[in-house]
């Protein structure tokens, strides 16, 4: 009877590691994921942002060589 209640105990123990483990497990996914889309919030602010620069950056670029006098003479 001790042997069958010591088999029991054990099990009962391996069965609380193991759901502790994958609390443990879901615990740190759910970390991971908030900060994998912290991550992909922060990039696309960025990739707008450089999208938005660089499209006004080209503009200016353009007007600036559109009114540039040229440097040749007219004959």
């Amino acid at each position: 009877m001790t042997r069958l209640l010591l088999a029991l105990a054990g099990v009962l123990l391996l069965a609380v590691v193991a759901l502790t483990l994958v609390w443990l497990a879901g615990q740190l996914l759910v970390g991971l994921g908030s900060f994998v889309v912290g991550t992909a919030g922060i990039l696309g602010r960025l990739l707008g942002y450089l999208l938005g620069t660089g499209l006004l950056a080209g503009l200016a670029y353009f007007l600036a060589s559109a009114w540039r006098p040229t440097k040749g003479t007219r004959s």
